[in-house]
């Protein structure tokens, strides 16, 4: 077991026998906790992943050999093979993430596999190679908000209690927002106290998490609340390059998390000066408990239509948007299956390459456009090559011809777990970087048990515009006091992208005209500093994109490649 499997020992070793002595080990996937099981028998490997893809496994295959890890550049070089990117994986993770299936079981090394969440693989001695998805995460068709409540419930407290456990030092995140903070007062339920807390202040941001987080501190006198206050020098982009020239912190993939790392790394190292261990977030939280916009699509039948007009007016008018637009798109995608979707992708990505403007690139992506089985990409497919355009086209319809009949009424179950394994990427990347200041993160929301408790209820009943995240409320509402889980706003910190894209706008001009993905063909580097100038003037950016890029630009410069 590799990751955090929160059993222990004596169950553990009676479920390992007995399941090898049944000749099925799927079983092992069913202890508490979030890790990569591997079987390994004289004849065969059998690895299972987690659900979140948070401890993926990595492997290449020559037939008479099998290498595997957790590190994809180790892989490749224990295999004796040259270190090169892949350049079409990383294109479609910069410019459409969350379009699924594009590259299959590519990683971002050139001839390394992906094994990814809840997948599984088998190779026999043999050279016989199998694949499957042992954690399909199928809704439930009988589900009920009372259901999943329930089952999440369970599942959060356990993943919680056997945390906390037998571990001497604890602390968690304490942003005010209902995911941390509902974590903090569970861990008070298993643990005497007092239990250290941190809140991140930024140095100019309007963002009120403070205010919240205070408001909350005052409800239970265990709770020791430290605030972590951001300077100008870890404001997003600072500290992206070292003075001897590496940028970021060493990665095996592309962090796309890595934009604020000057902000990260002042929260760890506050962390570990609290002399914690184990220390408690809730990466994952939004992206079980918040339904996509893609969700109204399964409300587009006879027997919801009032559903989908009612919800449709809530979100129109906290979106300034008109409510016959929002049900329109809808309806749309509800008739887009898939394999049609990923066809309109190629379309654009085509138009572009011939040097066109289609609907792809024409606009700045906004929230009407997520009513879809992906957002974008918006005006930053104006960044790529025509040769990565014609590539990514490529990959959407080969990816069209495997994608089977799925409905658009799926498109909101389906980019929920597609969120679920990014938040997995995310804390993955967090729990390296923390390494060195001794400090172990962990996110009890990512646990296999609470994955399978959330998505086995449809995405549209995990939505009740206007409530914020009516599942976590109704699993937790005599377990954690009534204002944290009354909160229906969210901390939003981009005015510090903005912030310090005009701090840093020399260094990332210099990482940018200097790219190495613009080397290997990807990028037109004039391309992304126009859209950089443009946040330096204060105007509208696609800065996740952009972000995503600085993280494929940082990890090639941190890998030596041969």
């Amino acid at each position: 077991m590799l990751g955090q499997c929160l059993s222990d020992d004596d169950r553990l070793r009676r479920t390992a026998l007995r399941a090898l002595a049944s000749g099925g080990p799927d079983e092992l996937t069913r202890l508490p906790g979030s890790y990569l099981c591997l079987v390994i028998r004289h004849d065969e490997l059998t690895a299972y992943v987690d659900a979140a893809g948070q401890h993926p496994l990595f492997f290449r295959d020559t037939g008479t050999r099998l290498v595997f890890g957790t590190r994809p550049v180790s892989v490749a070089d224990a295999a004796g093979t040259r270190r090169r990117p892949d350049t079409a994986v990383l294109a479609a993770g910069i410019f459409c993430p969350g379009a699924p299936s594009l590259t299959g079981e590519r990683s971002v090394v050139t001839g390394v596999s992906k094994v990814g969440g809840g997948q599984a693989l088998r190779r026999t001695a043999r050279g016989k190679v199998e694949r499957w998805v042992h954690e399909p995460l199928e809704t439930d068709p009988g589900a009920s908000l009372a259901r999943g409540a329930e089952a999440l419930r369970d599942a959060l407290e356990t993943a919680v209690r056997l945390r906390v456990a037998g571990t001497e030092r604890v602390s968690a995140d304490f942003s005010g927002g209902l995911d941390s903070t509902s974590l903090a007062f569970l861990t008070l339920r298993h643990r005497p106290g007092p239990l250290p807390v941190t809140t991140y202040r930024g140095s100019a941001s309007a963002c009120d998490d403070l205010v919240h987080a205070e408001r909350f501190a005052r409800l239970d006198p265990r709770l020791r609340m430290e605030v972590v206050t951001g300077t100008r020098e870890t404001l997003t982009y600072q500290g992206l390059c070292d003075r001897s020239g590496g940028a970021g912190h060493d990665s095996d993939e592309p962090d796309s998390a890595v934009a604020a790392l000057a902000r990260s790394r002042l929260r760890l190292g506050h962390v570990a000066r609290l002399g914690a261990g184990v220390h408690l977030g809730g990466e994952g939280g939004d992206a079980l408990l918040v339904a996509p916009p893609g969700y109204l699509a399964a409300l587009a039948r006879p027997e919801r239509l009032r559903q989908l007009a009612r919800e449709s007016r809530v979100l129109a008018r906290t979106r300034q948007e008109a409510p016959s637009a929002v049900a329109a798109r809808a309806v749309g995608l509800a008739r887009t299956p898939l394999a049609t979707a990923l066809r309109r992708l190629a379309d654009g990505f085509e138009r572009h390459a011939t040097g066109g403007t289609g609907r792809a690139d024409a606009h700045d992506v906004g929230w009407l456009d997520a009513i879809a089985w992906w957002p974008g990409p918006g005006s930053e497919a104006g960044w790529l090559t025509r040769a990565a355009s014609t590539e990514l086209a490529g990959l959407a319809r080969e990816a069209a011809g495997s994608a089977g009949r799925t409905a658009g009424s799926r498109a909101g179950d389906l980019t929920a777990l597609d969120n679920v394994r990014t938040s997995g990427a995310v804390q993955r990347q967090l729990s390296e970087m923390a390494r060195p200041f001794g400090v172990w993160p962990q996110a009890p929301f990512l646990d296999s048990d609470v994955i399978r408790a959330c998505a086995a209820l449809p995405a549209h009943l995990r939505a009740a515009p206007p409530a914020f995240k009516p599942l976590l409320g109704a699993a937790l509402a005599d377990l954690v006091p009534a204002p944290v889980l009354a909160r229906r706003t969210k901390g939003d910190y981009g005015d510090e992208d903005y912030q310090g894209a005009r701090a840093c706008a020399g260094e990332l001009r210099g990482l940018l005209v200097d790219s190495r993905l613009a080397e290997l063909g990807i990028v037109e580097p004039s391309a992304v500093v126009a859209a950089l100038d443009r946040a330096v003037m204060g105007l509208r950016v696609p800065f996740p994109a952009l972000n995503r890029l600085l993280a494929a630009e940082i990890w090639l410069r941190n890998t030596t490649w041969h």
